[in-house]
């Protein structure tokens, strides 16, 4: 198993962070827009435990249909995400909300993965994920910054 982990400070207080990241519409600006496909995307109105998230990636030169529940949600202090059907042995994203200085928020992100199987392990390799998710979660966290600075708290 491997984890992923990477933090942004948010620029509102951590209620409003989290009832805008409760919003699935943004839980997925943490993906850039080339990546995640909106066609046939099926999301709840607002995230809570055992909700589900469905919807199609593309990455790594192929399409896929992830689907994700909500298994673990403690108001204005975590959201935890499951995949359930996917490409991954193992996926489970949690995202950790901490008071920081000057009522903002400290947006802590960690993935904890295991690569696909088969002849597609051999090409999406941990270090390979690792470095998507550099990518990914770094863009996402500046467009939820940019985001969350026009959101009224």
């Amino acid at each position: 198993m491997a984890d992923f982990q990477a933090s942004v400070v948010l620029p509102r207080n951590r209620e409003t962070s989290f009832r805008f990241l409760r919003q699935p519409a943004n839980f997925l600006k943490l993906f850039p827009e080339d990546v995640t496909n909106n066609l046939d995307v099926k999301l709840p109105d607002t995230l809570s435990k055992g909700a589900v998230l469905e919807f199609n990636i593309r990455a790594m030169g192929n399409h896929f249909h992830i689907v994700h529940e909500i298994i673990g949600l403690v108001e204005n202090e975590r959201i935890v995400a499951q995949q359930v059907k996917g490409p991954f042995k193992l996926w489970i994203h949690q995202q950790l909300f901490t008071d920081a200085p000057q009522d903002e928020t400290l947006l802590t992100n960690v993935i904890q993965f295991e690569p696909p199987g088969g002849l597609m392990g051999f090409i999406v390799t941990r270090k390979l994920i690792t470095e998507q998710l550099t990518k990914w979660i770094g863009h996402g966290h500046e467009l939820l910054r940019e985001s969350l600075a026009k959101t009224p708290s």
